[in-house]
């Protein structure tokens, strides 16, 4: 048993169960108040009640008491599904506040709206919707409400108490309307709540921020801190929060309509119909007369000739489209592709906005180093980087920064060659991060090859990883990875390390040659090994520290200095078909 949390009147503990082998929580309530017993009771009806994905599990019969040894006073507990990831307010906080994007934003919306449909139409209304209790799975990335000790069902018994004024009225600061302060709180004060919530993601602001906020006149002036969202956005997140309950959406589906709409007014125009055939700009510049000349070029005829490529050239003699990579991204549109020429790029590259970045030549004539920052930072939900090689050179200048920052999206890193001497050559860090990274070269390191930490998820298949100064891949913090038919070796420490939290699944992999074991795994992390070669590295094949799960099979651990396995006595560990 481990507490995970505490506050208010529970706290919660990880426990596994036998019967299944997974970890669920139980909340204990700490306050015997009659009415805070109510509260607790009604939580775990209302979750049994609910079944969405959206939504944790909990049995009819999760709810027991039970009587403490040496205590005349009962604990009040009932058991549900463990989510494995962060809450919303902690997601803001790792990203320093920075705003979310439109298009993440009106995902969870829709989410979110989709969960309150399921527990609206079991007349159940929430109360208590705020970031801190919306969870982002480490395993999906997908949302979940949780914390529904304050919902309650609309009966004719809870209009009756509402009549009588006998409805407790639940306040967090910020998110809850004024009737449901006053105990007269209806479905639709679970809009004005997520709205409010939307507002803080939009903006990186608390709802009571003076900058967004006047107390005086109880108005919201939001919209300038999120100029990066649409006004039809803007304005269903308004009528959300509307002062009146009767002024905001009538019910769910209306709120999913409007997204419905704001979805299909983003959509993109139709392509327009493909140009002419492109001649090379050096070309088409000569035959205009400019290229021999030596008269300056105009600027609206070289906009003609640009403007509606979708593959734009970089290269560093200035015989493409542009100098930099930079420049390139820069005025590029969403969905094209950026060709990069051999040469030596001194920049770092901001991906914010959907791209293929793709070099056109020899790997190791292509070259991006930054001394300064990374040499990449994603920041949109999905691009492309193939074919470069990367150097995080930032350790010259005393500073720290990896070679490729991944705190968001589905970046596909394939075909490149890595290194960093300051931090890890990449970092996947945050519950929206879920990158593909295929047949690169990731080494030399000063710290691990690849780092997946805080709730991000990734795959790793066909790479070479080798000569790092921690380990070749590291995942901690409800990470996840799935690591496929890489050669691991010649490391400063070991191949994959799962610390406590982590979780991989390693497949068909050698790994062989580290300065200690293959394969460690440390407290409460979790690994699936399968048809592995393990051999020749200094420790063991596989290091099961106290408390670490895992499960070995139809794998090559021979040659190992220390042998096959060390598996502490608390662990739990399932080996099958393995030559040791």
């Amino acid at each position: 048993m481990r507490q995970l949390g505490g506050g208010g009147f529970a706290v919660t503990f990880e426990v596994m169960e036998v019967r299944t082998d997974t970890p669920k929580v139980v909340k204990v309530l700490t306050n015997n108040h009659q009415k805070a017993i109510e509260l607790f009771q009604q939580e775990a009806e209302v979750l049994s009640k609910l079944n969405h994905p959206g939504i944790p599990k909990v049995e009819r019969d999760a709810y027991f008491v039970y009587f403490p040894r040496n205590s005349q006073n009962p604990s009040h507990c009932f058991v549900m599904e463990k989510i494995v990831g962060m809450d919303l307010q902690k997601y803001m906080e790792n990203r320093g506040m920075r705003p979310i994007d439109q298009n993440l934003a009106l995902q969870w919306l829709r989410e979110l709206v989709t969960i309150l449909d399921r527990v609206h139409k079991q007349n159940f209304f929430h109360r208590d919707i705020k970031p801190p209790n919306i969870m982002l799975r480490a395993s999906s990335g997908e949302l979940a409400l949780i914390d529904f000790g304050t919902a309650r069902e609309l009966t004719q018994t809870y209009y009756f108490a509402q009549a009588q004024g006998q409805v407790t009225g639940i306040i967090s600061a910020g998110y809850t309307p004024l009737e449901q302060m006053n105990g007269q709180a209806v479905l639709q004060s679970d809009f004005f709540a997520l709205g409010r919530t939307f507002v803080y993601l939009l903006t990186g602001k608390q709802p009571t921020d003076p900058a967004i906020y006047n107390s005086y006149t109880n108005e919201m002036g939001w919209r300038s801190c999120a100029p990066h969202i649409s006004p039809l956005l803007a304005d269903l997140i308004d009528q959300m929060m509307a002062h009146l309950p009767g002024h905001r959406p009538a019910n769910t589906q209306e709120i999913l309509q409007r997204l419905d709409q704001i979805d299909q007014s983003l959509q993109p125009l139709p392509p327009p119909l493909p140009p002419p055939p492109e001649w090379p700009r050096r070309r088409v510049l000569q035959m205009l007369g400019f290229g021999t000349i030596g008269l300056a070029i105009p600027v609206g005829l070289y906009t003609f000739f640009t403007k509606n490529k979708t593959t734009l050239t970089v290269s560093s003699n200035g015989l493409g489209d542009y100098k930099t990579i930079s420049e390139a991204i820069k005025n590029a549109q969403p969905g094209n592709q950026i060709l990069v020429n051999p040469g030596f790029y001194q920049e770092s590259l901001i991906i914010d906005k959907p791209l293929k970045i793709i070099g056109d030549g020899p790997v190791s004539n292509i070259v991006i180093e930054s001394a300064n920052s990374n040499c990449i930072v994603m920041q949109t939900d999905k691009a492309e980087v193939r074919g470069l090689t990367l150097r995080g050179v930032a350790g010259k200048k005393n500073n720290n920064f990896f070679a490729v920052d991944i705190p968001q999206g589905q970046l596909i890193l394939a075909e490149c060659d890595i290194t960093s001497d300051s931090l890890s050559c990449v970092s996947v860090i945050g519950a929206t991060a879920n990158p593909i990274i295929q047949q690169c070269k990731i080494h030399d390191s000063v710290q691990a090859g690849i780092f997946f930490q805080k709730n991000s998820r990734g795959t790793v298949q066909d790479c070479d990883i080798f000569g790092n100064g921690l380990s070749g891949i590291a995942i901690k913090d409800h990470s996840s990875a799935m690591i496929q038919r890489c050669k691991f070796h010649d490391g400063k420490q070991g191949g994959v390390l799962v610390y406590e939290d982590g979780q991989a699944t390693v497949e068909d992999c050698e790994i062989l040659g580290h300065d200690l074991s293959g394969i460690e795994i440390r407290t409460n992390g979790n690994a699936v090994i399968q048809r592995c070669k393990i051999n020749q590295n200094k420790g063991r094949g596989v290091y099961v520290h106290d408390g670490g799960l895992g499960t070995v099979e139809n794998c090559d651990l021979s040659g190992n200095n220390l042998g096959a396995f060390y598996i502490d006595t608390s662990s739990k560990v399932q080996r099958s078909g393995n030559i040791e």
